[in-house]
């Protein structure tokens, strides 16, 4: 059997253009029908469902809210655990002013040069110590004047390897001082007034240490210590 296509070349192309186009406009009408339809789930989900979930979490929240309001004293446990949390920066911020007992006879001349201490008041609110006490002679004074004044503090800041040194009082200064015999022995009386480095006692500083360098001071060598610092074996 013989076919014969009689349709021309030019109806053929131009059947084939409309299938094309009827293609064409069916896949546009379906992704038109696609974002709709995704734009109208995006709409329900953005202003019904979130709103749902919204109501339900608020609720929630309320129900939980009161729970711990039914609690009783629950005002007073917040409160102590705020406390307890900040407890930490508290301890970093006291200083641990019982160094000055372990500073004291290291500051303190050997004979007979050495000096004792009747009374000893520390301010935190101006950092100065307010020494009063008895020692033999001025040139005594002069010498522990000087070995206040050359004193140095040693310590390991928090995190640190290295430790730093530095001079343990800003200032040193004799407010008052007088001679007098007691027993038909001289003694001089002083009131001695320093200012002392924040280093020195801050919490956050470990192995702190005092030391005095060997220096000539009125001519008479800063020596060792004498165990007895102050008056009445205190």
């Amino acid at each position: 059997m013989v076919q014969l296509n009689l349709l021309p070349d030019v109806k053929k192309e131009y059947l084939k253009s409309q299938k094309t186009k009827a293609l064409v406009i069916s896949g546009s009408i379906l992704v038109t029908l696609a974002a709709i339809a995704i734009a109208i789930l995006l709409f329900i989900y953005a202003n019904v469902i979130q709103l749902i979930q919204v109501n339900i979490i608020n609720d929630d929240i309320k129900n939980k809210s009161k729970q711990v309001s039914d609690i009783k004293d629950v005002d007073k446990y917040l409160t102590i655990q705020n406390q307890l949390k900040a407890l930490p920066d508290l301890h970093d911020q006291k200083g641990i002013y019982s160094r000055l007992f372990t500073f004291m006879p290291i500051l303190n001349p050997g004979p007979p040069n050495n000096v004792k201490l009747a009374i000893l008041n520390l301010s935190t609110a101006d950092k100065s110590i307010l020494l009063n006490g008895t020692t033999a002679s001025f040139e005594s004074l002069k010498v522990f004047v000087d070995t206040l004044t050359n004193a140095q503090v040693a310590y390991k800041e928090r995190g640190a390897d290295q430790s730093k040194t530095e001079a343990m009082f800003d200032s040193v200064s004799v407010q008052s001082s007088s001679l007098a015999r007691v027993n038909n022995v001289s003694t001089v009386s002083f009131t001695i007034r320093l200012t002392y480095k924040e280093s020195v006692f801050d919490a956050r500083n470990s192995e702190v240490t005092a030391s005095v360098p060997n220096i000539q001071t009125t001519g008479s060598l800063t020596s060792a210590p004498k165990p007895q610092l102050f008056e009445g074996g205190q």
